[in-house]
């Protein structure tokens, strides 16, 4: 998780490893940048189009970057090369902007509501493969949102109303007597010949042979690199005679088509100077999706003919050839390809009739590490297990859509429930249950791993309060039985047990089954859920006045770890269920104290509920204390996070209740406006200072908002552009006539409005006249 600042912009983001960085200094496209600037400026939807390897994502990239002074509430981009399912589309795009699935509510609603009244900018990069259902997800998006600007990148448009398309040209061709400084194909290939070849100059001697090739090469940037690194091999003139050789094939007008040629001629002439050993490599590595490492190539890529390969020497001739790319990963490199040479390397694949055989091979591989993680993902290696899974990602995606479409021996099963605790550390639950009715779908037998996905389903659901849960804890029951299975048993009880937790009153029947389920679980040596059910039942304790039982359990599941000292995720929910024990047992000081030494571990871990939870109580403790403000910026800070989780403290009754208290306590000791005012500023933080002005790290500037002038006004709330909308309809104007008069758009003057009702606590226009009063602006 990275707290981003420049040009004045600072914004929370979730980073995906692997995701593409730019490892090569951008060269050129000035007019290409600044076209895409105005754009931005003056349409909604714009689509940069263009054949691959042209430069749509560098540009796309760069001027994204350059654009964040404009866009006040961030800009996100997402990379969808990976993605081959559109299903997935809404979650990847949630995850790429920070919102975790771990929501009862469809990824696609937490996007609605995150971009409703931001001004923010989203890049998709890479939409062509799927473009039907991109132009459904965008067209949603922009029609319940005001300020959000998506600038995608696709070989075509998504054809929708008010799509702005921006073909993004080759770079312009040199004439006879360029030089590097005013040709931007010279320019680039000068800079990547250097690369491969450091004694190279652009001179008098070998500028005509210069100018000739990136003539040839129609000015493509992927073209003109791949031709640039032949350099360590081969002469200018060998290069440009293979490349005649290459394109005496090509006849006629260069027109835009031809263009797809020519890239493709090229990577064809960098295929064939390849070694057979490497090409066929290049062919195997189109399997994977995002990214992969050295030990994943050796396991999916190296089966087979021939069997004296040698990997790591391919691999790295792949990379100083261009056709891989290297980039830094979590504790080793990942290596990637660009979409246009893996492509190219798939068709080879299927050509050769091997292409089912190594997405086997590479579903197999993504199988063993998932059960692995599964197995270890609990223990001392939790955070590293954390960010290896999360870095294939893209990978297990890919691997689990060839298991549901290839059912067989349990694969789908053993990746859905090997990545457990990527789908909890990570909060990808909703995708999680998704994938596991997938699984169930494609393997509807009775098994033991049938059973397992049923209770990771039924827990998953669970903790979303999702109440159609109950079908799957019953379905969890039944396969248990079915197969006489005692392990599958104590996991039904269990789910069964947290079930009656959520929605019965029953306490004394709940805590006993509990304890039965605890007996189970400890007889077949299966901590994971032993510990879940201790934080259910050590929250449950706090929550009802029994401080006491709280910190026994608490105490009671620690020694269950007490052999795994370095994991985290079990840890950081036990002190969150001892902060709220303390608070509730009087001891707030102590149990700020806790709160705080716990927060930036969960911030490490990057789990949302952990942190929203512990800012929840913290908040508690500081309002009991009489730090009034303090305390409604963490309780804004909490909501935030908690919107990103779908159900405001696990749906606890009693916890929900004590948040009102709290809430009120506030609103009077600090009175409306200024709550209201201080709450909103703690929504807004980003998360990293949000954490310190939670452990009293943050300068006192930082850790609250200055009083607005029109404190003493009912619109305190509103901003300085809501309150010049309200002096309008105050003169009795209508939203078409307050957009003309502002020069903005209708549906952003509709937004405007919506808003200043929902702050106001009205419902209709007149009472927002009534509230400024006649003749009175509000002078925002």
């Amino acid at each position: 998780m990275l707290a981003q600042k420049g040009d004045g912009v600072t914004q929370w983001t979730w980073a995906r490893p692997g995701a593409r960085n730019e490892t090569t200094g951008f060269i050129g496209r000035a007019a290409e940048l600044e076209a895409v600037r105005s754009a931005v400026t003056q349409a909604r939807l714009v689509t940069l189009t263009g054949p691959g390897g042209v430069g749509k994502s560098r540009v796309a990239m760069r001027a994204a970057h350059q654009a964040a002074v404009d866009f006040p509430d961030g800009v996100s981009i997402v990379e969808l090369s990976g993605l081959r399912d559109a299903e997935f589309l809404p979650n990847t795009v949630a995850t790429a902007v920070g919102l975790p699935e771990i929501a009862s509510t469809e990824p696609m609603d937490q996007l609605l509501g995150h971009f409703a009244d931001k001004q923010a900018l989203l890049v998709l990069d890479t939409c062509e493969h799927l473009v039907d259902a991109m132009a459904v997800f965008v067209d949603i998006l922009l029609s319940h949102s005001a300020g959000l600007v998506l600038l995608l990148t696709s070989r075509q448009p998504v054809a929708l109303p008010g799509e702005y398309v921006l073909p993004i040209p080759p770079m312009p061709t040199p004439e006879a007597d360029a030089d590097e400084h005013g040709n931007d194909s010279l320019a680039l290939f000068v800079t990547r010949a250097k690369a491969a070849l450091p004694t190279f100059e652009l001179n008098t001697d070998n500028r005509s042979e210069v100018v000739a090739l990136c003539r040839r090469l129609d000015g493509i940037p992927l073209a003109i690199e791949l031709a640039a690194v032949r350099l360590r091999t081969m002469t200018l003139e060998q290069i440009l005679g293979r490349l005649d050789d290459q394109f005496r094939l090509l006849s006629g007008v260069r027109t835009a088509q031809a263009r797809h040629h020519t890239l493709r001629t090229t990577i064809e002439w960098s295929h064939e100077l390849c070694s057979p050993p490497e090409r066929e490599l290049w062919a195997r590595l189109s399997v994977f999706a995002g990214g992969f490492t050295l030990g994943a190539v050796e396991e999916v890529a190296a089966g087979g003919e021939p069997a004296d390969w040698d990997v790591v020497d391919l691999l790295g001739a792949l990379v100083d050839k261009s056709v891989v790319q290297r980039v830094e990963g979590v504790g080793e490199y990942r290596f990637r390809m660009l979409d246009t040479i893996r492509e190219y390397g798939a068709e080879r694949l299927e050509h050769s009739g091997l292409r089912q055989e190594y997405a086997r091979r590479h579903q197999d591989f993504f199988l063993r590490m998932a059960r692995r993680a599964g197995e270890e993902w609990l223990g001392d290696q939790q955070v590293e297990w954390g960010d290896r899974l999360a870095a294939d990602f893209d990978n297990f995606r890919v691997a689990m859509d060839f298991a549901v479409a290839h059912p067989s021996d349990g694969a789908g099963y053993g990746l859905v429930n090997g990545l457990w605790g990527l789908w909890l550390g990570k909060s990808r639950l909703t995708e999680a249950r998704r994938w596991i009715e997938k699984a169930l779908v494609a393997e509807p037998e009775p098994s033991v791993e049938q059973g397992i996905a049923l209770y990771y389903g039924a827990y998953y659901g669970l903790i979303q309060a999702d109440r159609e849960t109950g079908d799957m804890v019953r379905r969890c029951r039944a396969v248990a039985e079915a197969l006489d299975d005692d392990f599958l048993r104590a996991r039904a009880l269990y789910v069964e047990t947290y079930e009656m937790l959520m929605w019965s009153r029953d306490t004394e029947r709940t805590l006993a089954s509990y304890e039965q389920a605890r007996q189970l679980l400890k007889a077949s040596g299966d901590v994971f859920p032993l510990v879940a059910g201790y934080i259910n039942t050590a929250v449950y304790h706090a929550a009802h006045g029994n401080p006491a039982g709280a910190l026994r359990d608490v105490d009671d599941c620690l020694q269950h770890l007490s052999h795994i000292p370095h994991e985290r995720w079990g840890r950081n929910y036990m002190t969150i269920a001892r902060v709220l024990a303390l608070w509730a047992d009087g001891s707030t000081a102590e149990s700020r104290e806790l709160g705080r030494r716990m927060l930036p571990s969960a911030l490490d871990q990057g789990e949302t509920m952990s942190l929203a939870a512990t800012l929840e109580f913290l908040s508690w403790s500081a309002c009991g204390e009489h730090e009034h403000e303090h305390a409604a910026i963490l309780l804004g800070g909490a909501a935030t996070l908690w919107r990103r989780v779908g159900t405001t403290l696990w749906g606890v009754r009693a916890l929900s209740a004590q948040h009102t208290q709290v809430e009120n306590t506030l609103m009077l000791g600090l009175g409306a406006e200024r709550f209201t005012q201080v709450y909103t500023f703690g929504t807004r933080l980003p998360v990293p200072q949000l954490i310190d002005v939670a452990c009293g790290n943050a300068h006192a500037d930082d850790a609250a908002p200055p009083r607005h002038p029109h404190d003493g006004s009912p619109l305190g709330p509103l901003t300085p552009r809501e309150r010049e909308v309200a002096d309008l309809i105050g003169e009795g104007l209508t939203n078409r006539q307050i957009a003309e008069r502002l020069v903005i758009s209708k549906r952003t003057a509709d937004t405007h409005v919506e808003h200043i009702l929902t702050k106001l606590g009205v419902t209709s226009r007149t009472q927002i006249a009534a509230t400024i009063g006649p003749g009175k602006p509000t002078e925002a």
